[in-house]
């Protein structure tokens, strides 16, 4: 089973800023999200963990695993470039989407960010078939990854996300 849990919330989730690439660090209740996945996953034995480098997604992973985890460039979340720290207006969330079709003003493309995340499952599905997988990141890269596992629906808004902060989702891997 493959278990992904996004990262617990930062000041900047809260105050609905975008946050890419800036290291924020876990608010008191970034931090109780991540107890809670600890106390749910305490009777779950990993094979692996992988984790982005970010500081609020390692926060979060060493709070639920006590093993050796996996820095992954690959779950790194999106760079928003120029958006960085601002706040998510409707115009800006406009601009941000505009800009990530052509990884222009700063951003990652969108291509880019999914290659990257993609590449990450592949390696997963290849490498950890049948095991019980770790692994914890970002709110854009668990769209990503629902989308390689589940599909991606055909209208699906992508402004949409698929989990909270703090939030787990799984996915079988033992019939890819």
């Amino acid at each position: 089973m493959l278990y992904l849990v996004r990262q617990g919330q930062t000041d900047w989730n809260l105050f609905k800023k975008f946050n890419g690439c800036t290291d924020t660090e876990l608010n008191q209740t970034g931090i109780a999200q991540a107890k809670l996945q600890a106390k749910n996953l305490e009777d779950v034995s990993f094979d692996a963990c992988f984790c982005s480098a970010q500081k609020r997604a390692r926060q979060t992973c060493e709070i639920i695993y006590k093993g050796p985890i996996v820095l992954d460039d690959r779950l790194a979340e999106i760079n928003c470039g120029d958006f960085e720290g601002k706040e998510e207006t409707v115009d800006a969330l406009t601009l941000f989407w505009k800009a990530i079709s052509s990884g222009s003003m700063g951003t990652e493309s969108l291509e880019e960010f999914t290659k990257r995340v993609y590449d990450f499952c592949d390696m997963i599905v290849k490498d950890y078939k049948d095991k019980n997988v770790l692994f914890v990141t970002h709110s854009a890269n668990a769209r990503v990854i629902n989308y390689y596992f589940n599909g991606r629906p055909k209208h699906y808004d992508f402004n949409k996300s698929v989990i909270e902060n703090g939030g787990l989702l799984t996915f079988e891997n033992s019939t890819i």
